[in-house]
């Protein structure tokens, strides 16, 4: 499998998590079922991918900055948080979204280029 091709299968499991957790604490699952154990691994392998991106070691249009692959680490962290508490943090929500921001952004930017 090509660098490219994990980098954008990282980040197709790392949605995939993100839409989980989202989901997960909208309807308040139960503390046996969440988080899951697959959520972790999801969620590194989608800031590595992150972090691959911004070094420009894959080309894409998605723009991505330090800050970003911040962000996909503290949720990390967070999910770890959740994992030991069984509760999950307050600011998880929070940063579950500000990562889907990053895949906006994209949207928002390409179409703003098309238009020119």
């Amino acid at each position: 499998m090509t660098r490219d091709r994990q980098v954008a299968q990282a980040l197709s499991e790392g949605l995939n998590c993100l839409s989980a957790i989202v989901e997960s604490l909208d309807v308040g699952a139960p503390a046996s079922e969440v988080p899951r154990s697959e959520w972790l691994g999801a969620l590194r392998a989608m800031g590595d991918a992150l972090d691959a991106i911004s070094s420009r070691e894959v080309a894409t249009t998605l723009i991505v900055q330090q800050a970003d692959c911040d962000i996909v680490r503290r949720l990390v962290a967070l999910v770890q948080e959740w994992t030991t508490t069984r509760q999950p943090p307050q600011e998880l929500p929070v940063m579950a979204h500000s990562i889907l921001k990053i895949f906006e952004r994209r949207g928002t930017e390409s179409s703003a280029d098309t238009q020119k």
